[in-house]
Formats: C-alpha cells, sequence, structure tokens
C-alpha cells in the first residue's frame, strides 16, 4: 500500500477497512438475515400450495430455510429418479452451509 499509494497501514486498518469494503458491495450480512422472514412470507402468498418453511433459535435467530415450490412438487413426478445434492460453504460474518438438491427433467 505504501509503495503503489503512499499510505501505511497496519493489519488491523486493512482488516477493517475490507470489512467496510465488502459491506458496501454485498451489503450488510445482520441486515440481508433480517430480510429472510419477509422473502417466505412473499413466497408463501404468492405461491399458496408450496411448501415453506423457517425455523428460529431461542435467542431469535435465523437458523434454517426450507423452500420447495408448487410447480417443482408437480414436476417430480416427470423427473428422472435421479438426486443430486450439493453443498456450499457460506464464508460471510455468520457462515453456515447451504444444502441443494435437485433433478433431471425427462430432457435432460
Amino acid at each position: 500500500m505504501k509503495r503503489e499509494h503512499g499510505v501505511s497501514l497496519n493489519y488491523h486498518q486493512a482488516w477493517r477497512a475490507k470489512i467496510k469494503v465488502v459491506n458496501i458491495l454485498r451489503g450488510d450480512p445482520t441486515e440481508s438475515y433480517l430480510k429472510i422472514p419477509g422473502y417466505l412470507y412473499i413466497l408463501e402468498k404468492h405461491y399458496p400450495e408450496s411448501v415453506v418453511s423457517w425455523k428460529k433459535t431461542e435467542e431469535n435467530k435465523f437458523l434454517y430455510a426450507f423452500v420447495a415450490l408448487d410447480a417443482f412438487i408437480r414436476g417430480w413426478k416427470y423427473c428422472r429418479p435421479i438426486i443430486v445434492v450439493d453443498v456450499a460453504a457460506l464464508k460471510s460474518l455468520y457462515g453456515g452451509t447451504m444444502l441443494t438438491a435437485s433433478t433431471l427433467d425427462p430432457g435432460g
């Protein structure tokens, strides 16, 4: 930093600056988690036959969500009997894991 920009930073200053920039670009993770109940509510209202559920901890913190849209549920009988499951580590302030499952339609 000093050589390219003429600014001297210690590790902690650089780390705080990085966190601020990430929050500007991606949004604050806390605010994002607070939006989840609203998104799930809208899904339930617009797709009433869908399965939408979520769970919070005793401290009222988001734990997990499950969404199966009605169109996917109805289309299940036309899918090949192969399920692909994938897991992704969430590398944000809160961490966690995203688990997804999908299948192929008859056309491949």
